[in-house]
């Protein structure tokens, strides 16, 4: 956490904050604060994601959630998103050359990438 931060004063449902309590102690989070901070940092990621990322949320089953990360543990990726940022493009490189075309390249951003580099979306 920052140096500094600023104390906001948030009203919420007792339901929401029995969740959020549960999610603490399933977690091992220090605090309740440490919990909604926590999910605040997410929710920001997910609305302000560098320029050159654009997120995508995938809900999966238990069970796959499980598989994906007794796959990051055994040491087969290094987190989630890249195993999920893997899977995908080995997924639509399968698909296009299964139907005997190219990949497509990604369309051009706003801002040009330097020469020789590409920008990832």
């Amino acid at each position: 956490m920052n140096e500094t931060s600023e104390r906001v004063t948030v009203r919420i449902p007792e339901d929401l904050l029995e969740k959020l309590k549960r999610i603490q102690e399933a977690k091992g989070i220090a605090t309740i604060s440490d919990a909604i901070r926590e999910g605040l940092e997410r929710y920001v990621e997910m609305n302000l994601p560098p320029p050159n990322i654009r997120k995508v949320v995938v809900e999966l089953s238990r069970q796959d959630n499980r598989r994906l990360e007794a796959f990051v543990r055994g040491g087969h990726s290094v987190s989630v998103d890249d195993a999920v940022r893997s899977a995908v493009r080995a997924y639509l490189e399968r698909r296009f050359r299964s139907e005997g075309r190219d990949l497509p390249a990604p369309p051009p951003t706003e801002e040009a990438p330097a020469a020789g580099r590409s920008t990832a979306r």
